[in-house]
């Protein structure tokens, strides 16, 4: 329950302390005292959007603080702490901003987000202001309103559960199909790489060796000469160092006989001929093996300009280009698991889809369930506000879809569109007059009925939403006379299930209220100010009286406000 609301240096509002007690509050005053102001204040300390101009002229800041009992918030604890704020038996909201537009939140003196604030004024206070009122008209929120039912709040939990599970298979599903998009890409050029590298299947070292033989068989002759050179010096020629060697072994065995020293001299030469023999021969075969084929040079010209184009096209070395053949062979066999992982996603995508369908339509067939229910006790509640013949309607529709997009539901029509909320469009159809057929409710009422059918609501739903608290912001436009009397009866009595506060010029609704405040405007200091007053009982009565008759109170106006006003005990 909000027990205060203090509001500092707020556009035309100094300084007010404005206390607040349970059940029906009223709130009255001559259009432009300030009645939307507070509201707006209220809004701010709640988390709603602040700007510049709502500080008052000539103040740093302007502040509003709400201190609200705790006792019956126990839920929202966990929030709180959540925040790193204190619990507390007083949940204080506090909101400050700036004449340079810096804003400020806090929870029990805890700094948190702007957000924070608004998080809890969601769960706390519900305004229904001229504007917001009107949001009955929209069939966007019609869903929202059936679906307010506890039982198909409990079909919309278990669809969701599914429909998140549905809605990330078929992303899982789209994920996967793109990844085959590119990984057929890939393949395509992984095939023709690894076949370009195979067609010159190139062996390791292969190119150093064409290199190093291309060499030789570009020289073979000159190769030739030198090999032929040698052997004609070591061995065939006239005057050869073998022949002569082996003259000069035999005379040291003649000086050895005489003479012993020389015997390893004699063995050094032998072994110096007996090796530049075998050299001798090694050149011989060497020379035998010289290619002086030019065919065999030009082959080895295109091996090795077929290797030098493949290692200049991929900008690789040889053992480079082997390592990338070997990783294309295996990247190309682990792409084809990609179908195998597609095919098992699109059977789960099924499967979910299938279920999914079947929890839609047990969410659909509630709808109609409470649909049916709604209807009957909003015309029982329009009936008590003075809407005698109404007929109230929910009608439940689906649209059918192509099945491009692959979040779509079986319907007994064939596929329709579906999103968190199930497959049904929800919107409420009225007739207020006896013998026509319903129409949307956008076209059919106005704004003393749209004041009426959202009272219906809200008294048929009080108590489920958790809301403690609401905001009735002159929502009675429109409504008049013994009307609106009801309308104020309606209020009282949705008062028994939350914490009202209804701004408004009706004296028929004034006098319904468990206490009444007076917004007034008045000059001090040459500065215009707003204030908010608690009315005693005589006091009251004169501004029931005033809201009756205006200015000028008569004896009969302020019997007429005697008689509006309700006993708290009522």
């Amino acid at each position: 329950m909000l027990t205060s609301l203090l509001i500092r240096n707020f556009a035309l509002i100094e300084e007010i302390r404005i206390d607040i007690g349970p059940g029906l509050t009223v709130m009255t005053g001559e259009t432009g005292a300030g009645k939307s102001i507070v509201v707006d204040a209220l809004g701010l300390v709640l988390g709603e959007r602040a700007d510049t101009t709502m500080v008052r002229q000539g103040s740093d800041r302007a502040m509003v603080e709400a201190e609200l009992d705790a006792e019956s918030l126990a839920h929202l604890r966990p929030m709180v702490e959540a925040m790193d704020a204190e619990w507390l038996p007083v949940l204080i909201l506090r909101r400050e901003v700036s004449v340079k537009g810096n804003s400020r939140a806090f929870v029990n003196d805890t700094p948190v987000p702007v957000s924070a604030l608004h998080e809890l004024g969601n769960r706390l206070v519900d305004i229904h202001g001229q504007h917001e009122h009107q949001s009955l008209l929209r069939a966007e929120t019609h869903r929202v309103v059936l679906d307010s039912d506890p039982v198909v709040t409990l079909a919309l939990a278990s669809y969701q559960e599914l429909y998140s599970a549905f809605v990330a298979s078929v992303q899982e599903l789209e994920d996967a199909r793109r990844t085959r998009d590119r990984i057929d890409e890939r393949r395509l050029v992984a095939e023709h790489q690894l076949r370009e590298i195979t067609l010159v299947n190139p062996g390791a070292g292969e190119d150093e060796a064409i290199e190093q033989e291309l060499k030789v068989v570009e020289h073979s002759e000159k190769l030739a000469t030198a090999a032929n050179e040698i052997v004609t010096l070591l061995y065939d020629g006239e005057q050869n160092v073998v022949d002569m060697l082996g003259r000069s072994e035999k005379l040291l065995a003649d000086i050895a006989r005489i003479d012993g020293s020389v015997d390893a001299l004699q063995r050094e030469v032998g072994s110096a001929t007996t090796g530049l023999a075998e050299i001798a021969r090694t050149v011989r075969d060497y020379l035998e093996r010289i290619d002086f084929a030019p065919d065999r040079a030009e082959q080895l010209r295109h091996r090795l300009a077929e290797i030098t184009d493949l290692k200049r096209k991929y900008r690789m070395a040889l053992p480079e280009l082997l390592d990338k053949k070997e990783s294309l062979a295996a990247e190309l066999a682990g792409l084809d698991s990609i179908d195998d992982r597609i095919e098992s996603l699109e059977r789960q995508c099924e499967t979910l889809r299938a279920k999914t369908t079947t929890a839609s339509k047990a969410l659909s067939a509630e709808r109609r369930k409470a649909s049916e229910s709604l209807g009957q006790q909003i015309v029982s509640a329009l009936k008590d506000l003075g809407i005698k013949n109404a007929r109230f309607e929910t009608r439940l529709d689906v649209t059918p879809v192509t099945t491009a997009d692959r979040r779509w539901l079986q319907a007994d029509g064939g596929p329709v569109h579906c999103d968190e909320f199930g497959w049904d469009s929800v919107e409420f159809y009225l007739s207020t007059n006896l013998g026509e057929e319903p129409k949307p409710l956008a076209k059919v009422v106005s704004g003393g009925e749209v004041s009426r059918i959202m009272l219906a609501i809200k008294s048929i739903f009080a108590g489920r939403d958790g809301i403690p608290i609401m905001v009735f912001d002159e929502v009675d436009v429109g409504v008049s006379g013994g009307i609106a009397r009801k309308v104020g009866e309606a209020m009282r009595k949705l008062a028994r299930a939350h914490q009202i506060v209804a701004i408004t010029h009706l004296p028929q609704i004034a006098g319904v209220g468990s206490a009444h405040l007076k917004v007034e405007k008045n000059v001090r200091n040459g500065r215009t100010a707003t204030r908010v007053i608690a009315l005693s009982a005589e006091d009251r009565v004169h501004e029931i009286a005033r809201l009756l008759s205006g200015e000028k109170i008569t004896d009969a106006a302020l019997q007429s406000a005697r008689e509006l006003i309700v006993p708290p005990a009522a």
